[in-house]
C-alpha cells in the first residue's frame, strides 16, 4: 500500500514537473531511454497530458505500458486505463488490441477496464446504443471522468461511428442516426454532421452518406428496428492492414 500511495504521489508531482515536454522532446526521450525506468514518470505526464489536449501519441503510450511490464511495482492503473481509452478514442482499429495485450489479466480484470473492454466490443459488433452506455458507465480517477466526459473525446467517437456506418450505408434514418451517435436532437444533428466529409446531405428523415466504393457496390438503405453491420469491420480492418 505504502507502494502504491507513494508512486502515485510521484505520478502527480511528474505530472506538475513534465507537463511541459513537448511530442518532440518525448520522441527524443524514447530513442535514448526507451527502458530505462526514469522515463516512466515523463511519459504519465505525457500521457495525461493527452487527456485534454486530444494529441493522441500511441508509440508512447505503448512504451509506457511496456515499462509497466518491465517495473510492475511502478505500474499505475488509471494511466493503464487512460492509455486504453485514448487507444479507442482516437486510435486506429488495432491500437487498444495493441495496448491491451501488454496489460497483465490481474490488472484488466479490476474495474473500470473490463468496461473499458466491453466498450470496445460493443462499438466493434456496432451495437452503438450499448457503446454510449457502457462507455457513460467507466468511472475512475480524475484523468479517466475527465477522458469520459470530455467533449473532444465524444466528437472523436461519434466521428469514428458516423464514418462506419457509411462504409455499408449510402441512406439512414434520421432518428437511427441520432440513436447511434448519442445526440439529442436534429437541430444538434445537423450541426454535427455539416462539416462532415462522409456526410452529402441531411433532410427532415434521412441522413445521406457521400457514394463511396463500400456503400454503393452493395446498393443497401439501413431499415428502422435493426441495421446489419455484419460486414463493417471488416471492411475497416481491411482497410488499416492496407495502410500500414
Amino acid at each position: 500500500q505504502l507502494i502504491i500511495s507513494s508512486h502515485r504521489s510521484l505520478l502527480s508531482t511528474s505530472v506538475q514537473i513534465f507537463q511541459m515536454a513537448s511530442a518532440e522532446d518525448i520522441k527524443k526521450l524514447l530513442k535514448s531511454e526507451r527502458f530505462s525506468v526514469g522515463l516512466i514518470p515523463q511519459l504519465e505526464a505525457y500521457l495525461i497530458s493527452q487527456v485534454d489536449s486530444a494529441a493522441y501519441d500511441f508509440e508512447a503510450n505503448r512504451t509506457l505500458i511496456k515499462l509497466y511490464q518491465f517495473f510492475p511495482t511502478n505500474s499505475n492503473s488509471d494511466c493503464i486505463t487512460v492509455a486504453g481509452l485514448l487507444a479507442m478514442i482516437y486510435g486506429e482499429l488495432s491500437e487498444f488490441g495493441a495496448i491491451s495485450c501488454l496489460i497483465p489479466e490481474s490488472q484488466k480484470s479490476v474495474e473500470p477496464f473490463p468496461l473499458l473492454i466491453r466498450a470496445v466490443e460493443s462499438r466493434d459488433a456496432c451495437t452503438f446504443a450499448t457503446f454510449w452506455s457502457v462507455f457513460d458507465s467507466i468511472v475512475g480517477g480524475d484523468s479517466v471522468n475527465r477522458l469520459v466526459k470530455s467533449d473532444k473525446a465524444r466528437t472523436a467517437l461519434r466521428k469514428s461511428i458516423l464514418n462506419t456506418i457509411s462504409l455499408s450505408y449510402k441512406n439512414i434514418g434520421v432518428a437511427q442516426a441520432l440513436a447511434h451517435l448519442d445526440i439529442k436532437s436534429e437541430a444538434e444533428l445537423s450541426s454535427f454532421v455539416k462539416d462532415n466529409a462522409t456526410v452529402e446531405n441531411i433532410s427532415s428523415d434521412t441522413l445521406t452518406f457521400i457514394s463511396n466504393a463500400e456503400n454503393t457496390k452493395r446498393d443497401k438503405v439501413s431499415q428502422e428496428g435493426g441495421v446489419d453491420y455484419s460486414t463493417i469491420r471488416g471492411l475497416m480492418a481491411s482497410a488499416t492492414v492496407a495502410d500500414e
